[in-house]
């Protein structure tokens, strides 16, 4: 009886073990499969002469790139989260100014503004809820791309309905 007992006790340990060097195995490659990503898609954009495809590749980036500021602020890591949100601002700022460039009318091809919009729509929730996981003085590099978002969405906006018919917002 003893034996068994100590028998099941190694095994139940063992196991124990086990399913938790999976686990943080299982973690591990999903960080590094963004970062991998993160430099296909950057190297994507390099390649990338069509203004719609590099905003849609900027696009992708940023949301990458929101991903690891929203895993730098779970883990603590301030000077991660402003390195990568100083990324994300250079990013979506390229995005805007790839589309304005093209000399289009928004309003009547849309195909890349709208896409940049929506996506910056998303995003500004997204910097919402990261700033609700920091203290009030880590804030400031959130407030700050959320600030140069917002800027973006609403230039994208006037772009797309016209002055008249965007709403103003508040900061």
């Amino acid at each position: 009886m003893r034996w068994t007992i100590k028998r099941l006790l190694t095994v139940l340990i063992v196991w124990i073990a086990s399913s938790c060097t999976v686990r943080t195995a299982a973690l591990q490659p999903q960080f590094d499969k963004r970062l991998e990503r993160l430099d296909r898609e950057r190297e994507k954009l390099k390649r990338t002469g069509d203004p719609v495809d590099r905003a849609k590749i900027d696009i992708n980036i940023s949301e990458i790139l929101l991903s690891l500021v929203s895993d730098a602020v779970k883990t603590g890591e301030p000077e991660v989260v402003g390195r990568r949100l100083n990324e994300y601002i250079e990013t979506i700022q390229d995005a805007h100014q790839t589309m304005m460039k093209t000399g289009r009318d928004a309003h009547r091809k849309p195909k890349g503004f709208k896409e940049l919009e929506i996506s910056l729509r998303r995003q500004i929730r997204m910097l919402d809820d990261i700033g609700r996981g920091l203290t009030f003085d880590q804030r400031e590099p959130v407030e700050k791309a959320k600030q140069q978002a917002s800027e973006i969405r609403d230039d994208l906006l006037k772009a797309l309905f016209g002055d008249q018919n965007v709403p103003g917002r508040k900061s």
